[in-house]
């Protein structure tokens, strides 16, 4: 971990302007080529990475916390530990609360083109419906992020509230960047989601995002030094093999 809280992982940035062991100057993402290739790329925006990784990443982050809630309202008997495997199940119920996960909502007022939040919970005893979104950005995307979330699901909240008339809506943006930071309003928003559990509950929700971040790392640089022999118009090419991705791309 302290590697990467020293931002020492090896990119093409670090190694052409930090060491210097590369004579190449071309820092193109050797997995999308779309952006130069830094810490902050492959860790947290990484087209190539955003459906598989990423994704994995965030839903063991945010079950953490989802689990804790449904446990709260009576929908679970024991709360798995941080580290399981298990997956939440799609739908929880009870006549008083529904409990969603990754459903989307289709829309009857409006169309929704952002109609799937990571989670939503229907309360239907305190008449309040709660949206659960999760991302894990880079340190100085934090804020940034949070506002992207509140933006792209305005449309779904006005879509709730006309759907679950006199209800309470709340959108819940929880952001906990690649290396475990969060905002002061996570600390607020926790509490009112676990109260006196915040606390503990985001310390293995940290646990959670660091173990991935750390994954996505280790696969990176496993993978760094397996070469090809590719097409003979190519020549000699270091090729960046990543099974665990499931992606292949050129040096």
């Amino acid at each position: 971990m302290f590697e990467l809280y020293e931002q020492l992982l090896p990119t093409w940035l670090y190694t052409i302007h930090k060491t210097h062991v590369s004579d190449s100057s071309d820092s193109a993402c050797r997995l999308c080529c779309t952006a130069p290739e830094g810490m902050a790329h492959i860790l947290s925006a990484c087209p190539a990475l955003a459906q598989t990784k990423y994704l994995a990443g965030h839903g063991a982050v945010l079950k953490v916390l989802f689990f804790e809630i449904i446990f709260d309202l009576g929908l679970i008997d024991t709360v798995p530990p941080w580290y399981s495997p298990i997956k939440p199940q799609s739908v929880y119920e009870t006549a008083e609360v529904q409990a969603y996960w990754d459903v989307p909502v289709y829309g009857e007022y409006q169309e929704l083109r952002a109609n799937r939040v990571d989670a939503r919970i229907v309360n239907n005893r305190d008449k309040q419906v709660i949206a659960l979104e999760m991302s894990c950005p880079w340190v100085s995307n934090r804020d940034k992020k949070t506002s992207e979330k509140t933006m792209k699901y305005a449309p779904l909240r006005w879509e709730l509230k006309q759907r679950y008339p006199g209800y309470e809506i709340n959108q819940c943006n929880i952001i906990l960047d690649v290396l475990g930071g969060w905002s002061k309003d996570l600390d607020v928003t926790l509490q009112k989601l676990v109260g006196s559990k915040a606390k503990g509950v985001l310390k293995k929700m940290q646990k959670a995002c660091l173990s991935r971040t750390l994954n996505i790392a280790r696969t990176f640089k496993e993978s760094l030094s397996t070469t090809v022999l590719c097409a003979p118009q190519l020549q000699w090419r270091p090729f960046l093999v990543l099974p665990k991705f499931g992606i292949l791309a050129f040096v």
